[in-house]
C-alpha cells in the first residue's frame, strides 16, 4: 500500500508543476498578431484609386487600429456575437449553460456559446473539426490569451481576423476589407444600418449576397436592437437604421479585374512582394478599359443574336499598349470576370492565322534588304513546299491562285502562298528568331505553314510584336506599372532594338494599306482607316479571329473565339475588328494620334500596285516605301529595283 501512496503523492505534486508548465509554455507561445503591413494602394494613370485590391497568399485583409476603427462597429461585433465580452474571462458559463438548455430543449444544435476569445482561438491556433478534445484545447487557449492580453488587444485582433467571405477565389478577413467587400466602401464611410448588417454576417458570411432581404433585415435588425439595449445606439438611431433596405445590395464589380491580377503578379516579380503603405501608379487607362469591356460585352452580343448562336458561347480579349513605353493601358481577359476568371489575354494559346504575316514580311525586309522591297513580285500559284511527312501544298481562302503579285498585294489581300513562299526564301529559323526577338515568347514550330500562323501565341504577345513595329522596331518590355515613384522595384529590361527603323516603318506601310484596300477596309465605317495600320487574322475552320491595328502611340489588339475551340463561323474582320474599331475611334477622338513618319533612309516612291514598277503621273500609282538605293530607278522603265527582276525567280526556283 506504501508504493501507491507515494505515487499519489508524487501526482498531487506534479500537477501543479505541470499546469505551471503549460501555462508558462502558451503563455510563450500564444501570440496575436500583429499589426499587419498595410496594403498597397494600386492608382490608375489619371491618379484615382482602384477600388479592386487583395493580398499575397489568396487572403484579402485590411488591418487597422482599433483607435482608428468607428466605434459603432467594435459594439456591433460585440453586440451580435458576445454581448458579455467586457465581462467574461475568456468564457462565458452563463452562455454556455444557455445554450445548453437551449439545444437540449430543441434537441439540436441551434445555439452556441464561444467568445469572442474562443472565435479568435479558432481562428488562429485550431482547425475547424469538432471534437471535445479540440473544444477543450479551445476553451484552455481562450484563458491563456486573456490572462495575457487585454480586452483591446483580443477585440483588435479578432475584428482584423475574423473571417467574412469570399473574393474572386481570396478569403476576406477583418472589418476593413470586409466593408469593402459588401458594400464597396470603406470603414468609416458606413452607416449604422450598414455596420449591423456587417456584424450580423460575421456567422454566415457566404450567404450575404444569396439571402432573401427579409432574412437579412431580421439579421441586421436583432443587431440593431442588441445595440440598444447595450447602450451602443439610441432607440431613435436604430429605427432610424431599420427603415433602410438592406444592401450589399450586389457585389462590388472589380475594377478592371484581369488587368489588376497581372498587376500583382508583375509587382510580385518585381520584388515588391513586401511593400506596404505604398501607393504604385498603374498604367492602367479607365477611359480605354471601360471602352474595352463595352465592345466585347455588346459586339459579342450582338453577332450572337445576329447569328442565333448560343448566349455567351463567344469569348473575347482586348489589350491595349502603349508602344513607346510598353505600359498596358487595358486589358479584358474574357467576357465576365464573375463567370470566368481565366485571362484569355495572358493565357490562352492559339492560332493567330494570317496575323503572323506581317513578322514573315518584317524577317525578309531585315533579313534580305536589298532582294526584297514591297514592290518584289512573288509568284501566287500552285507549289509543293517539301515537309516532313510529305510536301505541302498552300491554298489561298477565296480557292484562287493570282499569278505574280506583289509582296504589299500579298500582305493587304492575306494571300497565303506568297507568305509561305517569302518564309521558305529568307528561312524559318530566321522569321522564328525575329518574331522572338519582337515579343513573341511562345516556342514556335520553324515548319513551312509557321508563316500563315500554325503556332500557337497568346494574345498579349502578339500585341507585344506589332507594338515593337510601331515603335519603330524598338522592343520594350510591356508593364502594368506607370510610376513606382520612390518605391524600389526591379528594373525592367532597357529598350532595345530588335529590326532596323526601316524595316518597321515599310511593315508599318504595307499595314496601312491593308486598312484601306485591303481585309482592314472595313474599318472605313469608324473613320479610322486613314489613321491606322492593321491586320486581320483568320484560322482555319475559322475557330479565332483577330484583329491588330496601331497608330504611332496605342496598339490594340483583339481575339475572339470559345473556350473549346469549336468553330464560330467568323473570321477577324467580322468581329474582331468591329471590338477594335469601338476601343480605337474612342481612343482616337480623346487623343488624337499623330501621324506615322518615315525615317532617315526611307524614300517614297510612285509605283505601280500591280506590277511593282516606278510610274510618274499615274492616278494609279501609289507612294510606296523603300530603303533608300532599293526603289525603282526610273518612270516607265524596265529598269527595276536592284534584283527585282531576279527574286521572283529566286522564289519560284527554291524547290527545284
Amino acid at each position: 500500500m506504501k508504493r501507491p501512496r507515494t505515487l499519489l503523492g508524487f501526482a498531487m505534486l506534479a500537477a501543479p508543476v505541470l499546469g505551471v508548465i503549460v501555462l508558462a509554455w502558451g503563455w510563450w507561445a500564444l501570440s496575436l498578431p500583429r499589426r499587419g503591413v498595410p496594403p498597397i494602394g494600386y492608382l490608375d494613370i489619371d491618379g484615382r484609386e482602384i477600388t479592386s485590391f487583395e493580398s499575397e497568399s489568396g487572403r484579402v485583409q485590411i488591418w487597422m487600429p482599433l483607435e482608428h476603427m468607428p466605434p459603432a462597429v467594435a459594439a456591433a461585433v460585440i453586440a451580435a456575437e458576445d454581448r458579455r465580452f467586457m465581462r467574461h474571462h475568456g468564457v462565458d458559463l452563463l452562455a454556455v449553460a444557455r445554450a445548453a438548455f437551449t439545444n437540449a430543449r430543441e434537441a439540436n444544435v441551434v445555439r452556441g456559446a464561444s467568445t469572442i476569445t474562443q472565435q479568435l482561438t479558432r481562428g488562429l491556433f485550431l482547425t475547424r473539426e469538432r471534437t471535445w478534445w479540440r473544444k477543450a484545447r479551445e476553451i484552455a487557449i481562450a484563458l491563456v490569451l486573456e490572462l495575457r492580453y487585454s480586452k483591446p488587444q483580443i477585440l483588435e485582433a479578432y475584428l482584423n481576423t475574423v473571417y467574412l467571405g469570399q473574393q474572386r477565389g481570396a478569403a476576406v478577413h477583418g472589418v476593413g476589407a470586409g466593408a469593402r467587400h459588401l458594400f464597396g466602401k470603406s470603414l468609416e464611410a458606413l452607416q449604422l444600418d450598414e455596420v449591423a448588417l456587417l456584424a450580423a454576417a460575421i456567422r454566415a458570411p457566404n450567404r450575404i449576397f444569396v439571402e432573401p432581404p427579409a432574412l437579412l433585415r431580421g439579421r441586421r435588425d436583432r443587431v440593431l436592437e442588441a445595440m440598444v439595449k447595450d447602450g451602443a445606439a439610441s432607440a431613435a438611431e436604430a429605427r432610424a437604421a431599420m427603415t433602410r433596405p438592406t444592401r450589399p445590395a450586389q457585389k462590388v464589380a472589380a475594377v478592371a479585374p484581369w488587368f489588376m491580377e497581372l498587376v500583382r503578379g508583375e509587382v510580385a516579380q518585381r520584388g515588391g512582394e513586401a511593400l506596404g503603405g505604398v501607393q504604385l501608379v498603374t498604367s492602367l487607362d479607365r477611359r480605354l478599359q471601360e471602352a474595352a469591356e463595352t465592345a466585347v460585352r455588346d459586339r459579342l452580343a450582338q453577332v450572337e443574336r445576329s447569328r442565333r448562336l448560343p448566349a455567351n458561347s463567344l469569348q473575347a480579349a482586348v489589350v491595349a499598349i502603349e508602344p513607346v513605353s510598353g505600359q498596358i493601358r487595358a486589358l479584358v481577359g474574357g467576357r465576365r470576370f464573375a463567370q470566368s476568371e481565366f485571362n484569355r489575354a495572358t493565357k490562352a494559346r492559339r492560332q493567330p492565322g494570317s496575323l503572323f504575316k506581317p513578322l514573315v514580311y518584317l524577317a525578309a525586309f531585315e533579313g534580305r534588304a536589298r532582294e526584297i522591297t514591297p514592290a518584289t513580285l512573288v509568284d501566287d500559284e500552285p507549289v509543293v513546299i517539301p515537309a516532313r511527312g510529305g510536301g505541302w501544298t498552300p491554298h489561298n481562302i477565296d480557292g484562287q491562285f493570282h499569278g505574280p503579285v506583289t509582296i504589299r498585294r500579298a500582305l493587304e489581300e492575306s494571300l497565303n502562298v506568297p507568305a509561305a513562299l517569302v518564309a521558305q526564301g529568307v528561312g524559318l529559323g530566321y522569321v522564328t528568331r525575329v518574331a522572338h526577338a519582337a515579343g513573341i515568347t511562345s516556342s514556335l514550330a520553324a515548319v513551312p505553314s509557321l508563316a500563315l500562323g500554325t503556332s500557337e501565341v497568346t494574345l498579349l504577345e502578339m500585341t507585344t510584336a506589332f507594338a515593337t513595329i510601331a515603335n519603330g522596331g524598338i522592343r520594350v518590355r510591356p508593364t502594368t506599372l506607370g510610376s513606382a515613384g520612390a518605391v524600389a522595384l526591379k528594373p525592367l529590361p532597357e529598350p532595345a532594338r530588335v529590326v532596323s527603323s526601316e524595316s518597321a516603318f515599310i511593315i508599318t506601310h504595307l499595314m496601312r494599306g491593308v486598312m484601306r484596300r485591303g481585309t482592314g477596309g472595313s474599318s472605313a465605317r469608324w473613320g479610322l482607316q486613314e489613321i491606322t495600320a492593321g491586320k486581320t487574322g483568320t484560322t482555319d475552320g475559322l475557330r479565332d479571329a483577330w484583329f491588330i491595328g496601331y497608330t504611332p502611340n496605342l496598339v490594340v489588339g483583339v481575339w475572339v473565339g470559345a473556350d473549346d475551340a469549336h468553330a464560330i463561323g467568323l473570321a477577324g474582320a467580322d468581329i474582331a475588328l468591329p471590338i477594335w474599331a469601338d476601343v480605337m475611334m474612342k481612343a482616337t477622338r480623346w487623343t488624337p494620334p499623330p501621324p506615322f513618319m518615315p525615317p532617315p533612309g526611307i524614300v517614297m516612291t510612285p509605283v505601280d500596285s500591280a506590277t511593282g514598277r516606278r510610274v510618274c503621273g499615274s492616278e494609279e500609282a501609289i507612294s510606296e516605301a523603300f530603303r533608300q538605293g532599293s526603289e525603282p530607278a526610273a518612270c516607265d522603265s524596265m529598269a527595276d529595283a536592284p534584283g527585282l527582276r531576279d527574286v521572283g525567280n529566286w522564289f519560284r526556283g527554291i524547290f527545284r
